[in-house]
């Protein structure tokens, strides 16, 4: 059999690295949830990775980032908040909002797109639970001012509350909720 050839340390090497590139494809998740009417919907497991079979890619920073289409190019993203001004918590603020559960609040931007299926964020929310319209010359961007919450952490943000519009949009980075 060709697995008994294989010496015992080369053949952990190949288990470990299966298991761990596995394991980063499972986490290659987030979750979303969609608030309108006054109420906050279910958390929806929306997946991404960097391989050639993903549905959509993130990019940015804990300040702000873009959610895009994994065959787009970035700048045809779907979705882009921004924090105004940001500056990364003290460690004692840290400590301090964990301990207490206080949610961070910025003030910053959403930009998204409507189309005339979906002509405002709303209805898109409704039939999507996310903005995934794209970005084409179909579409129109619209961009709003926005509220950001981020849920106390540890070491770096996880969940944000992305209020605007009269809607809002949870993401979860590491689907903590799901």
């Amino acid at each position: 059999m060709v697995i008994e050839m294989i010496p015992n340390k080369l053949l952990r090497i190949i288990l470990v690295g299966v298991l761990l590139s596995t394991s980063f494809i499972c986490n290659a998740q987030i979750s979303t949830c969609a608030y309108y009417d006054g109420y906050w919907g279910e958390w929806k497991q929306q997946y991404y990775t960097y391989s050639r079979h993903s549905w959509y890619k993130l990019y940015g920073n804990y300040s702000g980032f873009i959610v895009y289409y994994d065959y787009r190019h970035p700048s045809e993203y779907i979705f882009k908040f921004q924090i105004d001004r940001f500056v990364p918590p003290s460690k004692e603020e840290i400590k301090k909002h964990w301990k207490n559960n206080l949610w961070y609040e910025y003030d910053g931007y959403v930009e998204y797109f409507i189309d005339k299926d979906y002509p405002n964020i709303k209805t898109a929310l409704k039939r999507f639970s996310f903005a995934f319209i794209s970005s084409s010359s179909y579409n129109t961007k619209r961009t709003a001012r926005a509220k950001i919450k981020i849920a106390p952490y540890k070491k770096h943000p996880k969940v944000y509350n992305i209020f605007f519009e009269d809607v809002g949009i949870a993401i979860d980075l590491e689907s903590t909720y799901f």
